[in-house]
């Protein structure tokens, strides 16, 4: 071997960089805004632990750091700047490895500057902001050539010779206090990185985080309206809540804590994305997603291709402190699809629910087709505690497996019936169904008898839709056995149909999600609707009302 060819053989063995031919499982994050994407938090000792599988390209020249503009290197912080701290995109860039396969890595290329506005990132008209600009920022800004969108630019353009570009990430606002156009200026940055970098923007998500919040007395919390807003002006964004993200004494800045944690909650929402892009997953938002605190979608899982899940869309905000009970429901008439039930489950899961209805997602307009069986109700539970014990799934700790609700209308309300034995079972909802008795009812309709009533072991509510429902009788009757538990009926001259197909459920989604709060998460002032004498319900103008065992 010549003396050459050593050399050669030396640097690639000894050289910090690493080199790589363009590569599908190579995924890239674009990041930029201003000082909390750069990172304001000294790095810490347990975040020098890095996987090498974890990569970010240097936008400048660190010669401190020993890295060069236009390299990769191991994503030990900084990722952005010679002398930033930890920031979102680190714990980003970690969550999304610790749920990959082993063949994945994760490069991100970081161009933020702190203090900025957004129009800084302005392709056209950055340099009538830069003239303003004090001297501080100024050399910030000369450090990525002047021109920090085009520094970015040129800096994605090197990453798509090595691998694909899967999202970007955006931190700011603080800078931007009350604009009302920065929504649009943010589509205007996001629109130029599509058409520069040849980029689908229904491919590339935009996932943009919340400043601090009013918990840690953030200083630009107000903002976080006009971040709500980025998805009506660029359809493939999605907020990332900063909820319990701790904050510095400044009320800007989070810690590094909070980034931790804001990062895992990146990193979280893009690991449902790119589970639903892989897979040719469905995901809709049912009317406006719920009146709940939590907007909620439904989507369907690969895992569980026989079932629709209705959830909250943002997953970030749970965990072992706020976990999400589990409901799961049968449909009408043993359907095997929930079509007519979509708004009821939609609001149900609005409000910190995961929702579970039998049979696969139905498309918009679609009825769906067959039956479906009442093991499929158990199916669904035994599914939900797999997730919550599965580290690649989005679910992982985040569902509270000893909070369970069985529910159903119609025939599914006999499914409810037939499994609500189970011990893993808190509560049963009945709606618009009783045991029939008498072996009537539609072939392939649980054939129960009364004396099943018996093996029910926990607080039960029946909702009914009057005298004109087909059901009354046959639920009615069931409450008049049923003294062993907890049991509350509830009356709604409305028929057989209930209000499910209403806004947001109407009604039968006000009464239930109150006794899912109730039941399941422990809410005291939702129990006085069923509660006291008289209880809440029972001064409503349209509910008839009866209770056993209740206080």
């Amino acid at each position: 071997m010549n003396k050459f060819k050593l050399f050669v053989l030396i640097v690639l063995l000894f050289s910090g960089t690493y080199s790589f031919s363009q590569d599908p499982d190579f995924h890239i994050y674009l990041c930029f805004g201003q000082s909390n994407m750069a990172g304001a938090a000294r790095a810490e000792a347990q975040d020098s632990i890095v996987d090498a599988r974890f990569q970010m390209m240097s936008a400048m020249d660190c010669p401190d750091k020993g890295r060069k503009m236009g390299n990769w290197y191991t994503a030990t912080p900084p990722l952005c700047d010679c002398n930033a701290g930890i920031s979102p995109a680190d714990y980003f860039g970690r969550t999304l490895l610790a749920s990959l396969p082993g063949n994945i890595r994760i490069g991100v290329i970081n161009v933020s500057v702190g203090g900025c506005r957004i129009e800084l990132f302005d392709k056209e008209n950055y340099q009538s902001y830069v003239e303003t600009a004090p001297d501080w920022m100024l050399n910030w800004i000369n450090n990525y050539g002047g021109n920090p969108y085009a520094r970015l630019v040129e800096m994605a353009r090197l990453a798509q010779k090595d691998g694909v570009i899967k999202g970007i990430l955006l931190h700011q606002g603080e800078s931007n206090p009350n604009d009302t156009l920065w929504t649009q200026k943010v589509k205007g940055v996001y629109d130029n990185l599509m058409n520069d970098l040849n980029l689908d923007p229904t491919k590339t998500p935009l996932l943009a985080g919340e400043l601090l919040s009013a918990e840690f007395e953030g200083k630009c919390f107000a903002f976080n309206q006009f971040i709500a807003q980025l998805p009506e002006v660029i359809p493939n964004a999605h907020i990332i809540s900063s909820e319990g993200c701790p904050g510095m004494p400044d009320g800007l800045h989070f810690t590094a804590e909070g980034y931790r944690i804001l990062g895992k909650r990146y990193g979280e929402k893009m690991l449902s994305l790119l589970i639903e892009n892989k897979t040719g997953l469905m995901q809709r938002v049912v009317e406006d997603g719920g009146t709940g605190a939590y907007k909620a979608i439904m989507s369907t899982d690969n895992s569980l291709p026989t079932h629709t899940i209705f959830r909250p869309d943002d997953l970030g905000v749970f965990g072992k402190k706020n976990q999400l009970p589990i409901i799961v429901w049968g449909n009408g008439a043993c359907a095997n699809s929930p079509w007519e039930h979509v708004n009821f489950l939609s609001e149900v899961a609005s409000h910190g629910f995961l929702t579970i209805a039998i049979g696969p997602m139905p498309k918009e307009g679609e009825r769906g087709q067959g039956r479906s069986a009442s093991s499929q109700l158990l199916d669904a539970i035994d599914w939900a505690i797999a997730q919550n014990n599965d580290k690649s799934s989005v679910f992982y700790k985040k569902i509270d497996v000893s909070k369970i609700a069985v529910s159903g209308m119609s025939c599914g309300g006999l499914q409810t019936l037939e499994v609500a034995p189970d011990p893993r079972v808190t509560t049963a909802v009945v709606c618009n169904s009783g045991i029939i008795g008498n072996g009537g009812g539609m072939p392939g309709m649980p054939s129960l008898k009364k004396e099943h009533l018996a093996k029910l072991h926990s607080p039960t509510l029946y909702l009914l839709g009057g005298e004109s429902d087909i059901a009354y009788k046959n639920g009615m009757d069931d409450y008049n056995r049923i003294n062993h538990v907890p049991v509350f009926v509830a009356n709604m001259d409305v028929g057989h149909g209930g209000t499910y197909g209403q806004p947001h459920g109407g009604e039968f989604a006000i009464v239930a999600t109150a006794w899912y709060k109730w039941q399941l998460k422990g809410d005291q002032e939702a129990g006085k609707m069923f509660t006291g004498n008289p209880c809440q319900l029972s001064k409503s103008t349209v509910w008839k009302v009866d209770k056993k065992n209740l206080p």
